[in-house]
């Protein structure tokens, strides 16, 4: 047989009288095409034995069981549970990300009036400048307190 005669056939675009032509030729040949095409053969000849009284037997003798209900594995109902905990707790913490994203109500406070802004500022400055004052004065006191304890290791 020809080469264009196969490739009709690998395309199924032969004929069932053209297959059974090819059928015959390879028949008694050698190769892998033969092969096949001995393997269709045999294997038409054995659907060719079934009837339906075998099919019906065949079903009677080997009764379909009702599958069981599947049971999932423990670990998969946990990690199920951990993936929506997680999901859960992430956007649980992207809401309270986005809260503390917008502005304190206290550090939005404008004044309308600049003589308002000037007496907060000024009271803000006094406050600062009483707490610097302390706490320079209580270092100065420390500082004299270790020079004494040096002095006494001398």
């Amino acid at each position: 047989m020809d080469d264009q005669f196969l490739n009709k056939y690998w395309d199924a675009e032969t004929s069932l009288e053209e297959e059974a032509q090819l059928m015959n030729a390879h028949a008694e040949a050698e190769g892998p095409v033969a092969e096949y095409f001995r393997a269709i053969r045999a294997a038409r000849q054995q659907k060719s034995r079934l009837t339906l009284d075998a099919i019906h037997a065949y079903n009677k003798t080997h009764e379909v069981h009702q599958a069981a209900p599947v049971v999932l594995p423990l670990h998969r109902w946990i990690a199920s549970a951990a993936a929506v905990l997680i999901f859960c707790v992430s956007a649980i913490g992207l809401w309270n990300y986005s809260q503390q994203t917008q502005q304190d109500p206290y550090m939005a406070e404008t004044f309308d009036d600049p003589q308002e802004a000037y007496q907060e500022m000024r009271q803000a400055l006094a406050f600062m400048s009483t707490k610097l004052n302390k706490s320079q004065d209580e270092a100065l006191l420390n500082i004299k307190k270790a020079s004494e304890y040096a002095d006494m290791f001398k």
